[in-house]
């Protein structure tokens, strides 16, 4: 059974005053702000706002008031038009130092398929005006089109990428993949004096994030979802070499939750993996390959997801009436290209029996169209995956079990191997390139994908971007066509 978020009496917050639509709070902010009847207070949003997490009746809100009040509050708004005339719901968030100003609320009652204006208003101040969209009415199939990136190193360059896919007129979804802020100080382009060890630390590296404009623009503008991967902690932090503390996780953890736009589960304060259901189109499933991974330097057994998520997602997967099966996955999942001998135990490399039971159990059961999407790696790489990779990759006629696209970096440097090596010690790799930067997006129609990989200048705030590589994957047969040479390669 699929574990959802829910709305409770005790989170309901307000009714809005148009539309019949609910407001509620995250359960774990209520415990820590002491004030039960909100009240709109003075402040700032230096933070701009952002939304996500849409499904096709509510979404959830998020800015942050900056304030001197232990205890405080804000208005969000919620309208049909970008004049806020068309008001359809309207509620008062509470916010505090315990929740280091953090304001979020997530709006139910609105309509499948719909654009929506929302803004944030204190006693002294009003946030600018963001768009999000809800998702598709659940027997829909209407087109939709999703963007992805991992690895915003800051202190190695610019966002072009956020600027340029900030300013699609027509994204349904924004997925962060991981590595959305780093740890660790450094000063390369820009400068990142916050080495995060603790919550004060860890709040202020995802300000210094957050204050860049194009990120900022890009979460006004899209719903969004994130998964962390090991930089939101510390650098490799699974392999237990040496482990963090438990309240560094836990800081680093909290901080996440602080400012991004997702509800927490009741009972699961820092579950993130859940299914994100997009019409008969889609179904996305983000996962979580740290908090749950065990077998290095631990004395447990090895498993990338634990068994709690891995049974969910297989359970998932099996049942899932949509057309294609998006999972959102942090580190790479193809056999690597370096070869056995030299895997790295922070891939699925170095969980290959968990891998070979999630791609067979794909491959028994029949599930069509799944489609993993992947960060971490710094490079843009296109791949088959099935439980024998050699074997899929010698035979063009067998159906592989998944397609695996690897949307590249933001920012951070990557592995500039020339692809004919990487081709031929792996030869399921369909397409490698380790010198761009940038990001990825694709259109779902219920016949087919279609993906682009888009390079992006980092050493500037330059938002113009080249698309360097097409696929095309028609549906039903798990197996990308690659368009290459100058048609590919054209400023959008």
């Amino acid at each position: 059974m699929t574990r959802r978020l829910h709305v409770t009496r005790r989170e309901l917050v307000a009714s809005a005053t148009v539309a019949g639509a609910l407001a509620a709070v995250p359960p774990a902010w209520g415990r820590r702000l002491l004030s039960r009847t909100p009240r709109v207070g003075p402040g700032t949003f230096d933070f701009g706002v952002a939304s996500g997490e849409p499904t096709p009746n509510a979404v959830t809100f998020w800015s942050k008031l900056e304030t001197h009040r232990p205890r405080s509050g804000a208005r969000l708004v919620v309208a049909r038009d970008e004049g806020m005339r068309r008001v359809v719901a309207t509620t008062i968030v509470p916010t505090g130092s315990g929740v280091n100003g953090a304001l979020k609320a997530r709006v139910g009652g609105l309509k499948p398929g719909t654009e929506y204006f929302y803004v944030w208003e204190s006693g002294s101040g009003v946030s600018p005006i963001g768009r999000t969209r809800t998702a598709p009415e659940p027997r829909a199939a209407e087109p939709l089109r999703v963007a992805f990136s991992s690895c915003q190193h800051w202190p190695s360059g610019f966002y072009g990428a956020h600027r340029h896919a900030a300013a699609l007129a027509d994204l349904d979804l924004y997925l962060f993949l991981g590595d959305y802020v780093y740890e660790r100080a450094g000063a390369d382009v820009r400068r990142d004096l916050i080495d995060a060890v603790d919550l004060r630390s860890y709040r202020q590296k995802y300000g210094l994030y957050r204050s860049d404009p194009a990120l900022q623009e890009l979460h006004r503008l899209h719903p969004t979802a994130h998964v962390w991967d090991d930089h939101e902690v510390v650098n490799n932090y699974t392999d237990n070499n040496p482990p963090p503390a438990a309240a560094q996780r836990v800081a680093a953890y909290r901080a996440a939750f602080e400012w991004l736009p997702r509800m927490t589960f009741p009972r699961e304060r820092h579950r993130i993996y859940k299914r994100m259901s997009f019409g008969a189109l889609a179904d996305v499933f983000l996962l979580d390959e740290r908090q749950y991974r065990t077998g290095r330097n631990d004395g447990l057994p090895a498993t990338m997801l634990g068994g709690g998520q891995l049974e969910w997602l297989l359970s998932e997967l099996r049942s899932s009436r949509a057309t294609w099966k998006i999972i959102a996955n942090q580190v790479v999942m193809a056999a690597s290209q370096e070869g056995e001998e030299r895997s790295s135990g922070d891939s699925w490399d170095g969980y290959p029996a968990e891998r070979s039971r999630l791609l067979s159990t794909i491959e028994r059961a029949g599930v069509d169209n799944v489609v993993v999407l992947t960060g971490d790696a710094h490079v843009f790489m296109a791949s088959l995956l099935a439980n024998d990779f050699a074997g899929v990759a010698a035979d063009p006629n067998r159906k592989p079990a998944a397609v695996e696209y690897v949307g590249g970096s933001v920012t951070s440097r990557g592995p500039d191997f020339p692809e004919a090596e990487i081709r031929a010690r792996a030869p399921w790799v369909q397409q490698y390139e380790g010198g761009r930067n940038g990001y990825a997006q694709f259109d779902l129609r219920p016949d087919q994908l279609d993906m682009v990989y888009l390079d992006v200048r980092v050493f500037s705030d330059d938002p113009a971007a080249a698309v360097f590589e097409r696929f095309v994957q028609p549906a039903g047969t798990n197996r990308p066509q690659r368009t290459s040479g100058p048609a590919a390669r054209r400023r959008v």
